[in-house]
């Protein structure tokens, strides 16, 4: 065996220490530099909910209205679905919900995982970039229940469409599931490093999950439904975003870049509002739990402040789909929609168009408007693109990369189409200035407001063949969907069915990321 000097050994070892500890400071401050990453989900919260959307609303929302002087204001942006749990889908995977098994409706109480665990998220790019990854709030994408011993665990049903009895199926199939037992198939499989928060709105199953486990012993109430007795209806939001603020905190004291899901429940009709907002807003419920929503963005921007974080934080704010129709706050001078046609649930605009705000001081200039059209499935692979991350071709198929929207260096718009569901299964496709809403006359929602809404009777998923007509409209002269043109225009009608249908059969309506 060859012996070297002691003085040549311990030279040695120095640098070998000098290059790994310079390797690690290296490490540390590439992962400084990137950007902490923020997405916070208000659910039924209207483009016209937002005061600086809509300053004729009666609800005002000061802490929203700051964060977009702060940054960039999007003006056309649209979930993908009208409703719940396709947008949450969407969101986290880059993908229209269409594309799995629920291809109408929202999932119900007790349904099997949405998101495959094969399947790269939002979260998994980011941990995989050395992000710390975090989701607090509503889930409402599907878990892995297990069943109590010698029940098959075959009680999984679809869709909330499909799932008879409401509230009393929801009891009964709660008496075949072990809620001692882990939960697969959730957060925490998909890329997340952990979870706070509830299966659905806060009373369909109202327990409390944290990572993977039912927490604080629930029981069942008098009508048989599993329920946690410390869960509030008027306090869920406050323990998602003091959960966060535990989370960043942490984070920060670690040196970590991480990624936050903040999945409010406010403004979905579930919740009440607090104490200290009830009658505040002056048009009802919904309005005051809007005016929530405002504070917990208020509490964010104070938090990221306080941190000395903010200017490397980006913030996104949004919802899920556009606002519930509720006819008082109509005769009190407030649409939640805005100008736009329809409400939650319809395919019309009012049903997709939402708030959407990014705020990221060291790139983003403030008081930034952008009316170019945005999709919640582009939040994924912008995010993966800011943070470096390569995606596998199978990821984010129906997601563009708007980062240089985003910070403001490009003036043509960088998406010119886009795939909306209505709740029932109605598909639209928005192509520069047309909008075709496929097979139906109606809203293709279920709210029957006017004599001019048609309701739904029957699910319509992937129905393109335009047997029941359609409508067609000029976005760029008749942006409220007034002026049905789809008798006056058959070629363009013919020309937008066949890029659906492309869309539909290619499994993605973006290219590769990698060409053959």
């Amino acid at each position: 065996m060859q012996k070297f000097p002691i003085k040549l050994t311990i030279a040695l070892l120095a640098t070998i220490g000098t290059f790994l500890a310079t390797d690690s400071i290296t490490a540390a401050a590439n992962d400084a530099a990137k950007p902490n990453i923020i997405v916070i989900l208000a659910d039924d919260l209207g483009w016209g909910d937002v005061s600086c959307n809509n300053p004729d609303g009666k609800v005002l929302t000061p802490a929203i209205d700051k964060l977009a002087t702060e940054g960039m204001r999007f003006t056309n942006a649209h979930a993908p679905h009208s409703v719940c749990t396709p947008t949450r889908y969407s969101l986290l995977t880059g993908r229209y919900c269409w594309r799995t098994f629920v291809r109408e409706g929202v999932l119900p109480g007790y349904s099997k995982p949405l998101i495959p665990p094969t399947r790269v998220t939002i979260a998994s790019a980011l941990k995989g970039e050395g992000y710390t990854t975090a989701a607090f709030g509503k889930w409402h994408i599907g878990l892995g229940w297990q069943p109590v011993a010698g029940d098959p665990g075959d009680f999984h049903f679809g869709s909330h469409l499909h799932g008879p009895g409401g509230s009393k199926a929801i009891v009964g199939v709660s008496r075949r599931v072990d809620h001692t037992a882990p939960i697969t198939g959730g957060p925490v499989v998909l890329g997340f490093d952990t979870f706070f928060g509830t299966p659905s709105n806060c009373t369909r199953i109202p327990v409390f999950i944290r990572d993977d486990k039912v927490i604080n012993n629930p029981a069942r109430d008098k009508t048989g439904l599993i329920r946690d007795p410390s869960l509030n209806r008027a306090t869920v939001d406050d323990l998602y975003v003091d959960e966060t603020g535990k989370f960043i905190k942490k984070s920060v004291a670690e040196g970590k870049p991480f990624f936050v899901y903040l999945a409010l429940n406010a403004a979905h009709g579930a919740i009440l509002p607090p104490k200290r907002f009830v009658g505040k807003s002056g048009i009802g419920k919904r309005g005051d739990r809007c005016l929530w929503v405002d504070e917990s963005i208020e509490k964010m921007r104070v938090l990221l402040k306080e941190s000395g974080i903010e200017d490397n934080t980006i913030v996104i704010f949004t919802s899920d789909n556009g606002p519930k129709y509720t006819k008082s706050e109509l005769g009190q001078g407030h649409d939640g929609s805005g100008p736009y046609r329809g409400f939650k649930t319809d395919a019309w605009d009012g049903g997709s168009r939402v708030p959407f705000i990014v705020r990221w001081p060291a790139k983003v200039e403030p008081n930034q408007v952008n009316d170019h059209l945005l999709c919640l499935t582009d939040i994924f692979p912008t995010a993966a693109a800011i943070a470096g991350a390569s995606l596998p071709d199978w990821a984010a198929e129906d997601g563009i990369d708007q980062t240089t929207q985003f910070i403001g260096k490009e003036t043509a718009p960088t998406r010119s189409s886009m795939v909306t569901q209505s709740y029932v299964g109605i598909l639209s496709l928005r192509k520069d200035n047309w909008k075709l809403v496929f097979d139906t006359e109606g809203s293709g929602g279920f709210y029957k407001y006017s004599a001019e809404v048609e309701p739904m009777g029957v699910m319509a998923p992937w129905r393109t063949d335009l047997s029941n007509g359609g409508q067609l409209y000029d976005i760029s002269t008749d942006p409220y969907e007034q002026n049905n043109l789809y008798q006056k225009h058959p070629e363009i009608v013919k020309q937008l069915a066949k890029q659906m249908l492309r869309t539909i059969n290619s499994g993605r309506s973006q290219p590769k990321q990698n060409q053959e």
